[in-house]
């Protein structure tokens, strides 16, 4: 652990854009926002440490909203555009995000070369939250405010100074090359990070007190498959895609081919499955004709399905959803009902 002060930290970060195009938060009207700065244009007048995450997620650096990946016919190969990015101020969530990804991205027979290539060269330096936001819900889903593994290197504040937590070989790269005036830490000044770090949580842990869960989501959601409770769960639901747009988690797509000029480009678009044609199959069918089907599809993937697969629940707590909801539904409020309504009607059938 290697403590560096705030002016030396700028001076490094500027030394890194020198040679990457950097993407940080900056501070916005009423929030955090995630901008791109190409090459040698990133000033330290700029710099902020975003309390939270930001609204937008850390998944559209890795797979972005409207991405080509094949023309045809193709006479030649195409060179390869890819520009390695650093990444400075994710938050943890974002951060377990990209490992829930990773299970149908990175892993398995079949793999999105693109995903794989922004996983392996990108570098991520990410943040501790400084606070517990309205919507945060991190430790509901067994998560904490700030990053314990995957990262290049994590950046913590501390009393005006900062101290940097290196994660991996191409973190100890970064920090060795392009980071001047950092010392080692103390062993007070990491029980004081842990000590911030703790309370942070605790603060989380507190308000979402409301929303403690006793049976895994899972079992809720199992327990409702053919429960017409979803109607009435997803009733001021507008069908806007919204919280699958935001949600770090999502990677659903769809593929299209568009001419130009002589030839054909096949672009990867976000997909949502709120959407009414997302599950439309030939002849116009589709299984998921409601929208209640559509919103009780969505948790069954997140906090069913998924578990099922691949051994870990589709979110991470961040609250997206849920602050960007015009029907104003509560993620988190939906799986307290279900395992409620659960328990309700158990003990009116033991009696």
């Amino acid at each position: 652990m290697f403590l560096i002060s705030q002016e030396n930290l700028l001076k490094s970060i500027v030394n890194i854009n020198q040679d990457f195009p950097v993407v940080m938060p900056v501070e916005g009207e009423k929030k955090y926002l995630l901008k791109y700065f190409e090459k040698q244009s990133w000033d330290i007048d700029l710099w902020s440490f975003a309390a939270i995450r930001t609204p937008q997620p850390l998944k559209s650096y890795y797979y972005p909203a409207t991405q080509k990946v094949a023309v045809y016919p193709l006479e030649k190969k195409e060179e390869d555009q890819f520009v390695p990015l650093v990444i400075i101020g994710s938050k943890a969530c974002d951060i377990h995000a990209l490992q829930i990804i990773d299970k149908v991205y990175a892993q398995g027979d079949y793999t999105d070369p693109y995903y794989t290539k922004a996983r392996k060269e990108h570098i991520l330096i990410t943040t501790d939250c400084l606070e517990a936001g309205e919507f945060c819900y991190c430790t509901l889903m067994n998560n904490q405010p700030y990053p314990v593994k995957d990262f290049a290197m994590n950046i913590s504040s501390l009393n005006g100074n900062y101290l940097i937590e290196v994660g991996s070989d191409k973190g100890k790269m970064t920090l060795e090359k392009y980071f001047r005036g950092y010392k080692k830490a103390h062993e007070s000044q990491i029980k004081q990070r842990n000590k911030r770090r703790k309370e942070i949580e605790e603060t989380v842990q507190e308000k979402n007190k409301e929303f403690i869960y006793y049976r895994s989501h899972q079992e809720s959601i199992e327990k409702h498959l053919k429960s017409p409770e979803w109607a009435d769960l997803c009733k001021t639901c507008v069908e806007c895609g919204t919280c699958t747009q935001i949600c770090p988690t999502c990677y659903c797509f769809l593929l299209f081919d568009f001419p130009v000029e002589d030839k054909f480009e096949r672009i990867k678009v976000w997909d949502s499955c709120f959407f009414a044609g997302y599950s439309r199959m030939a002849g116009g069918l589709t299984p998921r004709l409601s929208l209640s089907e559509r919103f009780k599809n969505r948790f069954y993937h997140k906090f069913d399905s998924f578990v099922t697969n691949f051994g870990i629940e589709a979110c991470t707590g961040c609250g997206r959803c849920v602050e960007g909801c015009m029907g104003k539904i509560d993620l988190r409020q939906v799986l307290h009902e279900l395992e409620k309504r659960i328990v309700l009607k158990e003990t009116v059938d033991l009696t």
